[in-house]
C-alpha cells in the first residue's frame, strides 16, 4: 500500500520515497504516534483505535510542506495503561520486554531487540497478551476512565 500512496504522490508531481519498516534508522511507531494514529504501549508497539496492536507501520517521505502536525495525541492515556497492564512483558516467551526499576523507583520497559524473534518468524505473543488486541479500544477507554475517577474520589 506504501509503494502504491508513493507512485500517486509522485504523479501528482511531489518527490517520494517510501521508508520499509525493517531495515532503517527510522522509528515508525514514533512517527505514527506523532501523527496521532494511536500511542505506543509498554511493548514498543503502536496501539490504534482501529487496529489495536496489530499493524505494520511505513513511511512516505514526500515534499509536501504545511502538513499538519498534532501536537496533543488523544491516545496519551495508554501510557498509563500500560504502566499497570504489563502483559505483553509476561507473555514474551524470549524475554524481549524487560521491566527495571528507574533510580526513581519507578517502572521503565526495556525493549531488547537482539533477543526479540518477531512477527517474521511467527512470534505475535505479546500482540495476541495485549488487551487491545484482545477488546475494543473504546471499552478498554471506558474502563480505564472508571477505574481513575474511582482512583481520584477515594483521594
Amino acid at each position: 500500500m506504501s509503494y502504491k500512496l508513493s507512485d500517486y504522490l509522485r504523479e501528482q508531481g511531489y518527490a517520494s520515497e517510501v521508508a520499509h519498516p525493517y531495515g532503517g534508522l527510522v522509528k515508525f511507531s514514533h512517527l505514527g504516534q506523532k501523527a496521532g494514529l494511536g500511542w505506543i504501549g509498554q511493548s514498543g508497539i503502536l496501539i490504534t483505535p482501529e487496529l489495536g496492536p496489530r499493524q505494520k507501520i511505513s513511511a512516505i517521505f514526500v515534499s509536501i510542506a504545511n502538513l499538519p502536525i498534532k501536537e496533543n495525541n488523544e491516545h496519551s492515556w495508554i501510557t498509563d495503561y500500560c504502566e499497570k497492564c504489563g502483559k505483553c512483558i509476561k507473555a514474551c516467551p524470549e524475554n524481549a520486554l524487560l521491566e527495571t526499576e528507574t533510580c526513581c523507583g519507578a517502572k521503565e520497559t526495556e525493549f531488547e531487540q537482539e533477543l526479540c524473534i518477531g512477527c517474521s518468524q511467527g512470534c505475535t505473543y505479546c500482540i495476541e497478551g495485549c488487551p487491545f488486541d484482545q477488546k475494543e479500544y473504546t471499552h478498554i477507554k471506558e474502563r480505564f476512565d472508571k477505574m481513575n475517577s474511582k482512583l481520584k474520589l477515594k483521594q
